[in-house]
């Protein structure tokens, strides 16, 4: 148990920084250049940053907990459950950006969508519907 908890902790640990690390560089095949664009990554990096620390956290408090050991009983109970609620609520904010990269996406499909197919849809580059 001692050693599986180690793992566990040092997993989780190395996942938050790792996250961090390519949130920082950005994924690969991502390009935004647009303001629009700019304002919905400063709110997906912020988002973003907050589930990394909380996934960080988790991993010290089961650290916490493997240290401690079974014997001290408060200390492992209450890790425990601190890590069961946060990882819990790793899960809904996930859901929530992702939920936010959906709408994002949407809101940006017809101008890509505008800019693919140009003129095939009575549309100019810009969108605009043709007279």
């Amino acid at each position: 148990m001692f050693a599986g908890g180690l793992v566990l902790a040092t997993t989780l640990l190395s996942f938050a920084v790792w996250l961090q690390w390519n949130e920082r560089l950005g994924w690969p095949g991502e390009s935004y250049q647009e303001d629009d664009d700019q304002e919905y990554l400063t709110i997906r990096f912020r988002s973003r940053r907050r589930i990394h620390w909380i996934i960080g956290l988790c991993g010290v408090l089961i650290l916490v907990a493997t240290l401690a050991g079974p014997d001290s009983t408060r200390v492992w109970i209450g890790s425990w459950s601190i890590v069961m609620i946060a990882l819990s609520t790793v899960v809904l904010l996930a859901m929530l950006d992702a939920l936010r990269t959906h709408r994002h996406h949407r809101h940006k499909l017809p101008e890509i969508r505008s800019r693919l197919l140009g003129d095939d849809h009575g549309q100019d580059p810009t969108g605009d519907p043709k007279n």
